[in-house]
């Protein structure tokens, strides 16, 4: 029987082991950005619509009817598209959360109404201001990723960049008039107010895999960690017009004019909250009855890791007779389990050229196939349940500059997982949303 410890042994050995074992980078990706390229505005100053609104990727709907008049309208930038969260969405075995926007509905400051006085017997307007429209703002918070990663390997997560819009709300008048006996009333004006657009870069944690155990006493072997990542807040701080307060008037020939008090408006402070995925931890063990196969278990994904030098020949597909003992171990380990399962074998090979087949990747998918036959075979194992690939050299676990580096990275890993087993990311964001002063 597999050795299980628990999480008592984690919290003890955890830290300690930090810096015992190398943690080896399996695979590079881009950092998760966002591009506006494809955005466009709309007349009036209009944006489109942003894309994320409640936790997941949908199309903000207009919220207004686009019939503006003679209002004056505000200028908001155009939202952003983040490009890595649009392609992580169509890879096989990524899994993608898109975070909750900071939503500032459309604001319509009333327009002041045109006024209407008798001068010497003459009607004389006095003219308001027209009706201030500022669009919908969206502070857009991205997506967070996890990417499929081998069997053996922490997966690479990443946190998208973040974007609030910078706008422009335009000045407001009470134009200047002279009146007909010469009394003239100055104008007053609500200046305009502009916010600059502040973006927030992504960031990014490559997939650390596995090394190859030292041998020891216990059952226990090592543990790579996966470090956490952070991107901080960003937040654009609210913005309040100044009131006008145009004083009533007196003409030369004792007419009355009325005066005007314009209210102030404000832009709420939009704070795109922070976003922090855990670091994570992945435990290896030795499997019972198996001297060259460590196991490692990660939210109920286990994937059992064996030297290909001990199952195959140099450049060879078929299964040596020493790799009977390891399979038989690592079938009697899964048989333990009593939930419904799927299995993958993986191939990996270093980077030597192969002189028998097309390359690596088809030298490793033959390996996995004989591992899926073997289980097929020997273990009860249904064909329907097992999937064999083959990964060649792209995804080794240490350095094949050396010929220690590429035997770690000549092997075979077996992942079993439960059918209805669905990845999530252990993340958190704090911070968030629209507040007025």
């Amino acid at each position: 029987m597999t050795t299980r410890k628990t999480a008592i042994l984690r919290s003890t050995l955890g830290l300690a082991l930090v810096g015992a074992f190398a943690l080896t980078s399996c695979a590079t990706d881009e950092q998760a950005g966002f591009t506006d390229d494809d955005t466009t505005k709309t007349d009036g100053g209009k944006t489109t619509p942003a894309k994320q609104t409640d936790g997941s990727k949908n199309d903000r709907s207009d919220t207004t009817d686009g019939d503006y008049g003679d209002a004056l309208v505000a200028e908001v930038d155009d939202p952003v598209e983040f490009a890595k969260c649009e392609e992580a969405e169509e890879m096989h075995d990524a899994t993608v959360e898109w975070l909750d926007d900071v939503v500032v509905e459309e604001q319509r400051i009333e327009a002041v109404a045109d006024q209407t006085v008798e001068i010497d017997g003459e009607q004389v307007t006095i003219p308001g201001m027209p009706e201030l429209v500022i669009p919908e703002i969206v502070g857009q918070s991205g997506c967070v990723i996890e990417y499929a990663a081998p069997g053996g390997c922490l997966p690479a997560v990443e946190v998208s960049g973040s974007y609030v819009p910078g706008y422009r709300v335009p000045e407001r008048k009470l134009p200047a008039v002279e009146l007909p006996d010469g009394t003239v009333i100055e104008e007053e004006i609500q200046p305009a107010m502009e916010s600059e657009p502040i973006k927030q870069e992504g960031k990014f944690q490559e997939q650390v895999c596995q090394t190859e155990p030292e041998a020891g006493e216990s059952d226990y072997v090592a543990q790579v960690i996966r470090p956490h990542i952070s991107r901080p807040y960003i937040m654009a701080s609210f913005s309040m017009s100044s009131s006008i307060n145009r004083s009533s008037e007196i003409t030369e020939s004792g007419a009355s004019v009325p005066g005007e008090v314009v209210q102030t408006y404000q832009v709420p402070t939009i704070t795109v909250d922070s976003a922090y995925v855990e670091a994570d931890y992945l435990e290896t063990y030795k499997v019972d009855g198996a001297d060259h196969t460590d196991y490692a278990e990660d939210d109920q994904v286990i994937s059992y890791t064996t030297e290909g030098d001990v199952l195959f020949d140099s450049d060879d597909h078929a299964l040596r007779s020493e790799a009977e003992e390891e399979l038989k171990a690592i079938a009697d380990d899964i048989a333990l389990r009593d939930d419904e399962y799927t299995v993958t074998v993986e191939g990996h090979t270093d980077d030597l050229p192969t002189q028998e087949y097309a390359d690596n990747t088809e030298l490793s998918e033959k390996r996995a196939e004989s591992v899926v036959s073997w289980l097929h075979d020997n273990a009860g194992i249904s064909a329907n349940d097992t999937l064999a690939k083959g990964l060649g050299d792209e995804s080794p676990r240490s350095s094949n500059d050396s010929e220690e580096g590429r035997q770690e990275n000549r092997r075979v890993v077996i992942t079993v997982k439960p059918v209805d087993h669905k990845p999530e990311i252990d993340y958190k964001v704090e911070g968030g949303g629209a507040e007025s002063q």
